[in-house]
């Protein structure tokens, strides 16, 4: 079954349960207050009749003269219904009944005479009887004359049967209602459900849609509840999966395109060489040594670059800023015959890859190193300012164009097409640092210097 099958028939069986619980429930107290009533009722009745035995005649004052005197009294008070009444009989046969035209008709089932006759007694007690007419509850005493001696049975009696028949017919009207509003809310629930789930049909058709080839393709994000967190949660996982595709074919695609230099020379040394020549030999293995080891850094270069999306690309540990500050710049100091200075040391722990900030760090001393002048100024220097870190490089090289400071950051792209290096230094620095949920600040001036600063999280959430 689809989840919208398994979801109405849910729906619908726990609605349906609901129904007809709480249907069976009310008809069980109806029924079991019904029979209480009744009970009740039956005893008061027969209580004030043995009452009205024992009062004197409301007529004459005196004690009833007659058996029938009281019996007639009694029916006068009696009210009928046409499912409660009483009657005053010897036997089967009935002296007395009620006036009322429309009630139960006691005095015709003789079947219930006979048992409320040979059933009468003083202690009012109610019973059940039921006949071919219908289901009786009552109460019978007997009717004693002045001398003492029984001269008939007075009875009281409800039909319970057709007070029964009426609750059955309120609860028929019940289910019948309540059939139909399951219907109703099996329709609601049906289409409700089905605009419930439609974001998932439409997650699992752009799901199928999208390939390796086309993951730009996002899966539109409609509401604020779970299914919409779901989409926003597989939109994100699609970012991922596209960025590391993006990141796989620019690995092949600037591997490819930085080794085929390389390799071109080699292979033209290789053709060219004399292997006589023991000069020719010295020379072409040194030339071949360089580019053996240029490749070497490149392939280290780009494994970082592929490395730095990778969750244990960065390992976060509490570093002393201070310590770190000294241990890279005393490193620095190797990387060229500068003015190095020391601005500002930055006091505190933080939670970073002291490792990987240091490669950053010393990948911004030696782009300094590498644009400006031997004896030239470059100051390195840290500082906690509020939640964040500050790490920086300052130059007076030969600085870059405004229009070039976001352009040093692609890989391969160098200010200097002269320059040696590969043009991988600071893509690899800006890795590091977005690695550490922070980035990298530049501020330069062509022709007086740049200042480029490493800013990451102190404690080691993305900024």
């Amino acid at each position: 079954m689809s989840v919208r099958a398994r979801v109405f028939a849910y729906l619908v069986g726990l609605t349906g349960l609901a129904l007809a619980t709480a249907g069976i429930t009310a008809f069980g107290i109806e029924r079991a207050r019904i029979d209480a009533t009744i009970t009740e009722d039956l005893s008061l009745r027969t209580q004030a009749f043995i009452e009205l035995a024992n009062d004197p005649d409301p007529t004459t004052g005196e004690a009833y003269a007659t058996s029938d005197d009281l019996m007639r009294e009694a029916m006068i008070r009696v009210v009928a219904t046409p499912t409660e009444s009483a009657v005053a009989h010897d036997g089967t046969v009935a002296r007395f009944v009620p006036s009322a035209p429309n009630r139960l008709r006691l005095e015709d089932d003789a079947a219930f005479l006979e048992e409320a006759a040979a059933m009468a007694t003083e202690v009012v007690r109610v019973r059940s009887v039921t006949t071919d007419v219908a289901d009786y509850r009552y109460t019978a005493v007997p009717i004693v004359a002045p001398d003492g001696t029984t001269i008939g049975v007075f009875t009281i009696a409800e039909d319970r049967g057709a007070q029964m028949e009426s609750l059955r017919d309120t609860f028929v009207v019940y289910a019948l209602v309540a059939v139909a509003a399951l219907a109703v809310i099996g329709v609601v629930a049906w289409t409700t459900v089905g605009r419930m789930l439609r974001p998932i049909t439409v997650l699992e058709e752009r799901a199928r849609s999208i390939n390796e080839h086309d993951l730009a393709e996002r899966i539109p994000v409609t509401g604020h509840d779970d299914l919409a967190r779901l989409t926003r949660t597989v939109n994100g996982m699609l970012d991922r999966l596209e960025r590391a595709f993006a990141d796989q074919r620019q690995l092949l695609d600037d591997a490819s395109h930085e080794l085929r230099t390389p390799l071109s020379i080699m292979r033209a040394n290789l053709e060219i060489l004399e292997p006589r020549d023991p000069e020719e030999v010295e020379r072409s293995q040194r030339d071949l040594l360089d580019e053996v080891s240029m490749m070497s850094r490149l392939v280290d270069d780009l494994v970082t670059l592929a490395k730095s999306d990778r969750p244990e690309f960065i390992l976060r540990e509490t570093t002393d800023l201070a310590e770190l500050t000294r241990s890279t710049f005393a490193r620095a100091g190797a990387l060229g015959a500068r003015d190095w200075t020391l601005e500002a040391t930055g006091r505190g722990t933080v939670e970073v890859d002291p490792q990987r900030l240091t490669q950053a760090w010393l990948q911004l001393a030696a782009n300094a190193v590498k644009f400006s002048e031997e004896g030239s100024p470059v100051a390195l220097g840290t500082a906690i300012v509020g939640d964040e870190v500050h790490l920086w490089v300052r130059d007076a090289g030969i600085g870059i164009a405004p229009e070039d400071q976001e352009r040093v950051m692609d890989r391969f792209s160098r200010v200097d097409p002269e320059a040696e290096g590969m043009g991988l230094g600071l893509p690899i620095a800006a890795a590091i640092a977005r690695a550490h949920g922070g980035r990298i600040a530049i501020d330069s001036t062509l022709g007086q210097g740049s200042a480029f600063a490493l800013i990451v999280p102190r404690n080691g959430a993305r900024s």
